[in-house]
């Protein structure tokens, strides 16, 4: 089977937000997603001028995805990667490290320095952040706050 990493592009979206809506409704998260929700979130982000958005495809079916941005900051500009996930079916079988890899290389390339994220605790995403290199801020006093106005 024929394997490729490329960026996510307008006729990926419907496929990418299946996807979503499967990996995101099992153990550990249990949402459940709207479908228009989740379609016109990818959709906003594929209109953002600095968008990232990855897709690990085999046989032109999409197995994976990463969503996210290049965000300004006070040192630079870094990777902001909103999610990441993998098909059930592909999990556990190096799947995501190999995204993660490409996405590492292709920043590096332009000159992005950093990949910065949030994830639950003691998960299984988690650890595997910290086998790809990604490490917790020392002594985080931080807290993810939301304010909803609608």
């Amino acid at each position: 089977m024929k394997s490729e990493i490329t960026f996510l592009t307008d006729e990926d979206i419907a496929q990418a937000t299946a996807l979503y809506i499967d990996v995101f409704s099992k153990a550990p998260w249990c949402e459940q997603n709207d479908y228009d929700d989740i379609f016109r979130y990818i959709t906003r982000l594929l209109e953002m001028n600095t968008n990232r958005c990855y897709v690990y495809k085999k046989s032109d079916h999409i197995i994976a995805l990463a969503l996210g941005y290049v965000k300004p900051w006070h040192l630079g500009v870094e990777y902001q990667l909103d999610n990441f996930f993998v098909d059930a079916n592909y999990q556990g079988q190096g799947v995501g490290t190999e995204l993660l890899a490409s996405i590492k290389n292709d920043l590096i390339q332009n000159d992005i320095p950093a990949i910065i994220l949030e994830t639950e605790m003691h998960t299984p995403a988690e650890k595997f952040y910290r086998r790809n290199g990604f490490e917790g801020l020392a002594q985080q006093r931080s807290l993810a706050l939301i304010c909803q106005l609608i």
